[in-house]
């Protein structure tokens, strides 16, 4: 060897040892050739002769027994090239029996001699003190799939890159139903068919029921439906249900963080959907993320100047066809973009946290109408307000509503609170006990989207609700069978002395059928749409009065086709 290629190796070694995470070099038959002082101090050793003692210097003993094997037959399929590495994650014991996770690339080189030797590379953990672990959260995942892009930044060509967003929808409902023991053995699952059809890539849980994936972009689609159908045949009641959103990643030099929540909002865009389970992003969705991030960054302006107000959607007594209270529903009327619905900033608020700050103004705005409409001897009638699930955490919800009460002097039996079936699902004896504090207090307490859970059963068993709403979706389709269903719950409500309200009435068959089963209150376009309170109130009025014409001119017809000839 020549001076000049001595000190080259002395420089290869000296770097090698210097470097941040993990190195490994090792013949094909698992010996190893060299391990850097990382490593050594990774697997809980005072130098490297301790470390090749305990591993008897092998990199196959480096893994679990259980995983040797399969390690063993994936490098040995491993294939040459610039191009072409391996990445993998694996879990190793230390020598103080400390269980340890590792990402790590593999690259194959082939010696002039032909020798198969694999150089190995390992990600370095980014805080001090921090175990390596594959369910870390979202910031562990975005360190990882940082690092790893940055190989490529040095002119490396990289091959097109899929992230993906794996999320288990449904997930809370399936504690409920089987137990958290049985939610940590499903997610534990998840995490296993993930890793084994994604093998060579990437795989982190960053939040409970939610996974991301790095992975390269050939055949995406056919693994991601190979992991759907391997885990709807494990879980076959469709209690949960799986979905991906995936982005596109052709710049090493992209934003992790925008890349990740576009694969979420995707992922996202399906939630509720039984026809498909998994959607890319598109350039389309673009303005929706504008918009999102519109609405995250102008919430106290909207609020302080008013952009905010109420829409009020009627309510009618089915028996009389009258309007007997409104629905107050946000709308967002922004001097940039116009009209801005709720689905365009629930979703947003609730994901900043900042959805109190909507739902306490919308409670002050509400009040404050009545006591305008009071003292300007208008009619006023009661209005249900939607609360989330935050209000319980972000704020008092019963103090914001007791306070804006007394500030404008309203009747308690004028606000009604409405509650979905997931809030009560989510948050267990805390929501009963605020439920008995508001009835208490004087507010009714309506279960709204009644049907679109499943527990809608259970909720009634154990909580008390003045109204139920039944959710839209039993009228989608409108079909006999769905009738039946339909006049059973409301046989089942009269029989506990619940009134029902019947949701997203659309068409007269569906309002003749609520008034013959005997439904107390009825809401939808059919008799009216969200408006301001004035135009709300007259255009129902209208509507019902059409619709009592009408029920009045089939009578008299039915009446003049029975009389004798």
């Amino acid at each position: 060897m020549t001076d000049k290629e001595n000190k080259r190796g002395i420089a290869i070694a000296q770097g090698l040892d210097c470097m941040p995470g993990g190195v490994v070099i090792s013949r094909e038959t698992g010996e190893l050739l060299y391990v850097n002082p990382y490593m050594v101090a990774f697997y809980d050793c005072a130098s490297e002769e301790e470390l090749r003692e305990y591993l008897a210097d092998n990199m196959y003993t480096m893994v679990r027994p259980e995983d040797r094997e399969s390690l063993r037959q994936r490098l040995q399929k491993e294939e040459k090239g610039r191009e072409l590495y391996y990445r993998m994650r694996y879990t190793v014991v230390t020598k103080k029996g400390r269980i340890r996770h590792v990402d790590a690339v593999d690259r194959l080189v082939v010696t002039p001699e032909g020798e198969r030797l694999h150089y190995g590379f390992s990600l370095p953990m980014s805080e001090t003190g921090v175990e390596q672990d594959a369910m870390t959260g979202t910031r562990r995942f975005l360190s990882y799939a940082s690092q790893f892009l940055e190989m490529y930044q040095e002119g490396m060509a990289m091959p097109a890159l899929n992230l993906i967003f794996f999320n288990v929808e449904r997930f809370k409902l399936y504690n409920i139903k089987y137990g958290i023991e049985a939610g940590n053995q499903l997610i534990a699952r998840c995490a296993a068919v993930l890793q084994q059809v994604f093998a060579n890539d990437f795989v982190f849980c960053i939040a409970d029921d939610r996974f991301a994936i790095l992975t390269d972009a050939l055949r995406v689609r056919d693994r991601v439906q190979e992991v759907r159908e391997i885990l709807r045949q494990e879980y076959s009641d469709r209690v949960v249900a799986f979905h991906f959103g995936g982005y596109r990643i052709m710049d090493p030099r992209e934003d992790l963080h925008q890349a990740l929540d576009r694969a979420r909002m995707a992922c996202e865009s399906i939630r509720g959907r039984l026809d498909t389970y998994f959607y890319e992003w598109t350039d389309l969705m673009a303005g929706r993320m504008a918009i999102r991030s519109y609405v995250v960054g102008h919430i106290d302006e909207a609020v302080q100047k008013g952009w905010i107000r109420p829409y009020y959607q009627p309510v009618v007594r089915l028996d009389t066809l009258e309007p007997v209270g409104f629905e107050a529903l946000a709308r967002w009327i922004d001097p940039e973009r116009g009209l801005l619905m709720p689905a365009d900033f629930i979703g947003s608020l609730e994901d900043s946290q900042q959805i109190d700050k909507l739902d306490r103004h919308m409670i002050a705005s509400v009040c404050r109408e009545y006591r305008q409409r009071v003292e300007a001897g208008k009619p006023v009638y009661p209005v249900s307000i939607n609360l989330s699930r935050l209000d319980f955490f972000l704020c008092d919800a019963y103090e914001v509503l007791e306070e804006n009460t007394l500030k404008y002097g309203v009747p308690r039996n004028m606000l009604q609170v409405e509650i979905t079936e997931s809030l009560l699902l989510d948050q267990g004896l805390r929501m009963t006990e605020e439920m008995e504090r508001l009835r208490r207090a004087g507010y009714q307490v309506w279960m709204d989207d009644f049907g679109s859970g499943y527990s809608s059963l259970n909720t009634l068993k154990t909580h008390d609700f003045d109204v139920v709403k039944l959710d839209r979706m039993f009228l989608e389709p409108f079909t006999v069978k769905a009738q039946k269903i339909l006049a059973a719950v409301l046989a089942m409500n009269h029989a506990l002395g619940i009134r029902t309200l019947g949701e997203g009435l659309e068409t007269e068959e569906e309002l003749d059928f609520f008034r013959r089963e005997h439904c107390e209150l009825a809401q939808g376009y059919l008799l009216g749409r969200p408006q301001p309170y004035d135009e709300s109130l007259a255009e129902c009025s209208r509507k019902c009065q059409a619709l009592l014409g009408k029920e009045k001119d089939k009578k008299e017809m039915a009446a003049g086709l029975e009389k004798p000839v």
